[in-house]
């Protein structure tokens, strides 16, 4: 195949000519730059990608890192990444840190070698450690390439973000819960040295407090964002007897924690217990289970592709930072049929006798 000397020669053009032709940069008049296509087209050249890259510095690559690969929702995040990146010509390079601090640093060292044009970053747990962000935020600076950060904030970062409304998704649930006639209310919450728990737990807090009901400690169940803490909790609950009329668990794998214990329990939710779980929950329905949740109103991974592609094509921009707003889904389960028949039976003044009464009255 030939070089771009051999296709400068042909086209009756300097190398430099070519290579702007093939970098797109600089002025190169239009007559001439079909001159130089046409050569190259009739003599099979393709320009190598790699040599494109070198002279631009950067690739057309984009990193990005997540903290846990097995996460539903992170995996809606790169998705929705890919959509808008892929559409702008870009390819998505992904690392999975496992929230673990040291293989964050390496990947982000990674992505600055390999030259990416842009980084999407979902720290891991330890991004509210101060020294940690204080080392993590050196390192992204090295990268001479737009940043954006999606769900878990760094302080002072001066880089877009993409994050959700945590405090108001429980304060809807919680809310919507108590509405449906649930007088005691549980909640399985995430490790609350993490700004993202504590909002949540907040958002409960403030809701039951608006509704005059105690929170009662027995029914705050201080987990860690993971099915196996989860499940542990519940099923301690379980076995002490102190299980309230309803839960609202704050994160995916907390739910199927919740889920699993109660199956084995030989409960159903929305009808031995209301439930309404944070984000969606994709194998309830397929299991019939008509779990309601509290959800988002746009992708952000989509968010943060379009925040990455316009910070790469204007640097000038004022920082960016996008607020999700939760959506609440109500599918059944957050009223449990003990509860319903109880209040229809007041509501009528009679009551409504029966095998199913007799067990739980």
């Amino acid at each position: 195949m030939l070089n771009i000397r051999e296709i400068a020669k042909l086209a009756g053009v300097g190398k430099s000519t070519v290579s702007r032709v093939i970098n797109n940069t600089g002025y190169v008049s239009e007559d001439t730059r079909k001159r130089i296509e046409k050569v190259m087209k009739e003599n099979g050249y393709h320009p190598s990608a790699v040599a494109r890259s070198l002279s631009k510095q950067q690739t057309n690559s984009i990193g990005i890192i997540i903290p846990q690969a097995n996460n539903l929702f992170f995996n809606e995040i790169i998705t929705g990444v890919e959509n808008v990146v892929g559409e702008n010509g870009y390819v998505l390079s992904f690392s999975n840190t496992n929230n673990d601090p040291d293989k964050e640093n390496n990947a982000v060292l990674a992505f600055i070698e390999q030259r990416v044009s842009g980084i999407i970053l979902q720290p891991t747990f330890s991004y509210e450690d101060a020294i940690y962000q204080e080392h993590l935020c050196k390192t992204l600076s090295r990268l001479q390439a737009p940043i954006v950060l999606v769900d878990r904030p760094l302080k002072h970062s001066v880089w877009d973000g993409v994050f959700f409304d945590g405090y108001l998704a429980s304060y809807q649930a919680t809310t919507a819960l108590i509405e449906n006639g649930n007088k005691t209310i549980g909640i399985i919450t995430g490790n609350l040295d993490m700004q993202l728990a504590r909002e949540r737990f907040e958002g409960y807090i403030q809701a039951m407090k608006e509704h005059n009901i105690s929170v009662q400690e027995k029914y705050v169940l201080r987990g860690d964002f993971t099915m196996e803490t989860a499940y542990k909790l519940v099923k301690e609950c379980l076995k002490e007897g102190t299980i309230p009329d309803a839960f609202f668990t704050t994160n995916n794998f907390a739910t199927i924690g919740f889920l699993k214990a109660i199956i084995e329990n030989n409960m159903t939710i929305g009808r031995d217990i209301a439930c309404i779980s944070f984000d969606y929950i994709d194998f309830a329905d397929v299991l019939g289970m008509n779990l309601s949740y509290v959800g988002r109103h746009n992708n952000m991974g989509e968010l943060a592709g379009k925040l990455l592609i316009d910070r790469i094509s204007n640097n000038e921009f004022p920082q960016r930072i996008e607020t999700v707003q939760p959506r609440l889904v109500l599918n059944g389960s957050e009223k449990s049929q003990i509860i319903y028949f109880y209040q229809k039976r007041d509501r009528s003044h009679k009551r409504m006798g029966g095998e199913f009464y007799q067990k739980w009255e």
